[in-house]
């Protein structure tokens, strides 16, 4: 597939235009929702389920510049922010610049950075170790496996004669516990991967580049695709029931997938009017959605009948 530089180039510098939603199925009733604010270009949102806290990542600024200013926040599920910089790129010891997908596994918090997995205590947020990438473009989004390894998409893009482009590093990688790392699939046509979801055998992802998801197996061999109403697809969760949601810049929306069993899986959108919606979080305790509004500084809480 070509690669839309422009429209690249707006979803990473926050410039994106959002369009309407073009989902052909007839949508649900909307999900009750709520807002909470006072980030800084919020990316993802994560359910830490052991402590029951909410994890809003915060690029602050450019989400390629290594430039060691970002931090992670903690919010209760009533939506008090209880600790804004939690874990703060400016504090001694700590690094952190871009970050955006995460995942919690063996008790770490694992932060894709640009090129880097910052791994820190999921409890107290004490830096742990930093694993280097080499070769990756741009890592965003972050999935825990059943065996405590991650999967990370890297989107394949960089800063290039002073413009987003293409160069062609598109993968997923794969962590193990011990901190080696592999790549599952490497192939620069890929649609730049960005959002990435792991269970019961399958790799989920979803793509910056294209207006669809892939399901592929543990070793990353393709098993199907799934196509959607729209692109520039960012956050991707799979739900216990095996329905799958992701978020799409170009609808502003969340589309709902469920893809059981049919020759053609059915698509809706589940919430409209989310202008740059992100890295989707899942609180499986309370059926809510978690989506950051990377441009707007808020996260919202959607209640999902």
């Amino acid at each position: 597939m070509k690669t839309q530089p422009k429209r690249l180039a707006a979803v990473l510098a926050c410039l994106s235009a959002v369009l309407p939603a073009c989902a052909e199925s007839e949508a649900p009733a909307a999900p009750e929702l709520r807002r909470v604010g006072g980030f800084s270009t919020p990316e993802s949102v994560l359910h830490d389920e052991e402590r029951d806290v909410y994890l809003v990542s915060n690029i602050v600024g450019s989400p390629v510049e290594k430039d060691d200013r970002a931090f992670i926040s903690r919010v209760s599920p009533d939506g008090e922010v209880l600790d804004l910089t939690w874990i703060d790129g400016a504090s001694e010891g700590v690094t952190l610049s871009a970050p955006k997908g995460m995942a919690i596994a063996g008790g770490r918090l694992y932060v894709a950075d640009i090129d880097t997995i910052r791994v820190f205590d999921a409890s107290d947020g004490a830096p742990i170790e930093d694993i280097e990438v080499s070769g990756a473009g741009l890592l965003n989004d972050v999935a825990a496996m059943p065996d405590g390894s991650i999967v990370v998409s890297d989107s394949g893009v960089a800063i290039k004669d002073g413009a987003f482009a293409s160069i062609g590093t598109d993968a997923l990688v794969a962590v193990d516990p011990g901190g080696e790392v592999s790549r599952l699939i490497a192939d620069p046509a890929l649609p730049h991967p960005n959002g990435v979801a792991c269970a019961e055998g399958e790799i989920w992802v979803a793509y910056l580049g294209a207006a669809r998801v892939d399901a592929l197996d543990a070793s990353g061999l393709p098993q199907r695709e799934i196509s959607l109403p729209a692109g520039t697809l960012d956050g991707l969760v799979r739900l216990d029931d095996g329905r799958l949601l992701v978020s799409s810049w170009d609808a502003g929306a969340v589309f709902e997938i469920d893809p059981a069993g049919d020759a053609a899986p059915r698509v809706s959108t589940l919430a409209a009017d989310l202008p740059s919606p992100a890295d989707l979080g899942w609180d499986r305790a309370r059926n809510r959605l978690l989506v950051p509004l990377f441009n707007d500084g808020e996260i919202v809480l959607l209640d999902v009948k």
